[in-house]
This record gives C-alpha cells, sequence and structure tokens, in this order.
C-alpha cells in the first residue's frame, strides 16, 4: 500500500514538472489549445451539459420520482439486476451526456440508494454521449447529415444497453438492496443546491477539456509521426477528435470515437470511481468493449439504412452549432420546471 502511494506521488511529481516545462518551452501552442478548449467548452459543453446536470443532482437530491419507478422495477432487475432507482440514471446518461451518469451514480451511493455492487455495474455502461452532441454536432454540423448523427447515437445506445444486460454477471451479487427512500417535500434550498452542484461539475470537467486541449497542441509540434498522432486524437480528446476525423473516416470509427469517450472523459469522472470503487482498469474496459460494439452496431445499421455524408468535409469550413446544441439544453430545463411544478403542487396538498 505504502508503494502505491509513493508510485502516485512520483507520478505526480513528474506531471507537475512535465506541465510546467510545456508551458515555458511552448507558450504559443498552450494558449492557442487553451483558447481552442475554451471554445468547445462556451459553445458547445456548457449549453449541451450543464442543464442535464442540475437536472440529475435536482432529481437524485429531491427524491421526486421515486413514486414512479413501482412499475419500472421488473424491468430494471430483469434485464441489469438494478433497482428501480437506477432508471434515471440509465435515461440521464443516455440523453445528458457523459459525465451525468456517473455523477448520479455517485450522488446515489453517497446516499445509501443503491448499493456498492449496484454502483459498480451502473459504472460500466451508464456513461454516454448525449443527442445534443452526437446528433447536433457531430451529426448535423460536422458530416452535414443528421441521420448520420442517429446511426451513431443508436449504435452508442443499444451497445450501452447491451453492455448494461451482461454486467449483471460481472461482480458476485451479495443479494443486498438499499430501501427506496419516500419521497420528500422540497424547497428553493434543494434546488440552489443542484443548481451549485452543476456550477462545480461544469467547471471541472471544462478544466480538464482546456487542460487536455493544451496537451494535444503541445502533442501536435512534437510529433511528426501520422498514425501515432490519429492515435492520440482519437483516445485523448473526443470533441477535437471529431472534429478532426468527421468526414475523413467511415461512421463506425467515428461510433467507436465516441463510444470509447477519450481519456479526457475519464478524468472527468476518477472521482466518481473513487467513490463507487470501481477499479480504472476495469472500466477502461468497459470503454474499449463499448468502442468496438459501437462499431460493429453502426456498420450492421448502415446496412440497412445507408447514410451519404461528404467525406471530403474539414474542420475549416464547420461551425460550432451553438443554437442547436442549447434546444436539448432548453429541453432539459422544461422538463425540470414540469418537475418543480409537480414538487410545488404536491407541498400545497401536503400543507
Amino acid at each position: 500500500m505504502v508503494t502505491v502511494k509513493v508510485k502516485k506521488e512520483y507520478f505526480s511529481i513528474v506531471l507537475i514538472i512535465l506541465l510546467v516545462f510545456l508551458l515555458f518551452k511552448f507558450p504559443d501552442a498552450i494558449k492557442s489549445g487553451i483558447t481552442d478548449g475554451l471554445s468547445v467548452c462556451f459553445q458547445t459543453v456548457i449549453p449541451s451539459l450543464f442543464p442535464f446536470l442540475v437536472l440529475s443532482s435536482y432529481v437524485v437530491n429531491s427524491n421526486i420520482l421515486n413514486p414512479f419507478y413501482g412499475f419500472l422495477s421488473p424491468v430494471t432487475k430483469v434485464l441489469f439486476k438494478q433497482p428501480a432507482n437506477a432508471v434515471p440514471v440509465i435515461i440521464l446518461s443516455m440523453i445528458g451526456g457523459f459525465p451525468v451518469g456517473l455523477k448520479m451514480i455517485k450522488e446515489l451511493f453517497k446516499r445509501e440508494e443503491i448499493t456498492e455492487i449496484q454502483a459498480k455495474r451502473l459504472c460500466l455502461f451508464c456513461m454516454n454521449s448525449g443527442p445534443a452532441f452526437t446528433i447536433t454536432v457531430v451529426g448535423a454540423n460536422l458530416l452535414r447529415s443528421t441521420l448520420a448523427g442517429v446511426v451513431i447515437y443508436s449504435s452508442l445506445c443499444i451497445s450501452s444497453l447491451i453492455i448494461g444486460f451482461f454486467t449483471r454477471f460481472i461482480f458476485r451479487d451479495d443479494g443486498r438492496n438499499c430501501p427506496v427512500k419516500q419521497y420528500r417535500i422540497t424547497d428553493l434550498s434543494t434546488l440552489s443546491a443542484s443548481v451549485t452542484s452543476g456550477i462545480n461539475n461544469i467547471l471541472g470537467i471544462c478544466g480538464w477539456i482546456v487542460l487536455f486541449s493544451g496537451f494535444i497542441e503541445c502533442f501536435n509540434i512534437l510529433n511528426s509521426n501520422y498514425f501515432l498522432s490519429v492515435f492520440v486524437h482519437t483516445t485523448v480528446e473526443v470533441t477535437k477528435a471529431c472534429i478532426e476525423f468527421s468526414g475523413k473516416i467511415a461512421l463506425p470509427y467515428l461510433a467507436f470515437i465516441i463510444g470509447f469517450g477519450g481519456f479526457c472523459v475519464h478524468f472527468q469522472i476518477l472521482d466518481c470511481l473513487k467513490e463507487c470503487r470501481l477499479n480504472y482498469s476495469h472500466f477502461l474496459f468497459s470503454r474499449v468493449i463499448n468502442g468496438c460494439l459501437s462499431a460493429i452496431i453502426a456498420y450492421i445499421i448502415l446496412i440497412f439504412v445507408p447514410v451519404e455524408i461528404d467525406v471530403f468535409a474539414t474542420s475549416n469550413d464547420i461551425q460550432p452549432a451553438s443554437f442547436s446544441v442549447s434546444i436539448w439544453g432548453f429541453i432539459a430545463l422544461i422538463i425540470m420546471c414540469i418537475i418543480m411544478i409537480f414538487d410545488i403542487d404536491r407541498k400545497k396538498k401536503v400543507c
């Protein structure tokens, strides 16, 4: 145990030295990378992700959907060996974006509403790209084909559900179940806490995106090997990878890139994995499987649903669809308003 801690300390020291070296050696590249990273955050990440982070936190903190879990309990138990309160995690992980599902799992586990085994299983398949990024940004904006985005998004969802089914055979089941907590009356403090949580999460996510964007710019200067460049771009930061390779590679390969998620996304949820006591190697293996399975499913779909895209499209003539992305955030805000209205109505009846 002591050896592991020492190794982690040495790794941290080496990482800090490397970052300081890159900062002084390539200041212009770092500046360019940070600018690109901030642009991605403001135009794509924040509009599409922040409303869902707030919504997911509010759902967990208020337990307002608990009365509706009863009729879904048989489905989740049979398919995934999960309790009924895992339903919003599975749904919001597919429509909210990459970190939303893992953040919800972390909160549910901390509140003792799911067991450790259930949390570990959920972590293996509840991390997906939402429709805002996959359909709108990648499909409609980068590939100039909404249908292409739908094909990729469908392959990602199907892949996650398949992996979710097989997680029932992973980790020894201890037979325990946490009791579903009763609905409780909430007030504006719950909403305030949810917004604060959303702000903290989005700041952490954007911080990692900016950091990795700077790293990629430095790597581009140092590296001259094309194949190494392709490997790094496709495995490090998913947004820049999609911008770089959309229209240049086949859809199944794009499905793999998005399905894997990129190490930047992985770093964003390391605290969630630690909280749920899931080994990162298990999580990494599940992401590789998810990427490969997504690519295979996308290939099969394309046999029956051919998609034509501009193969020679480049990122130079593509503008971020910030307005289109915000539509999905608007939907999330509408859902949250409906939930709050229902909450207020319940509170009046009790009073």
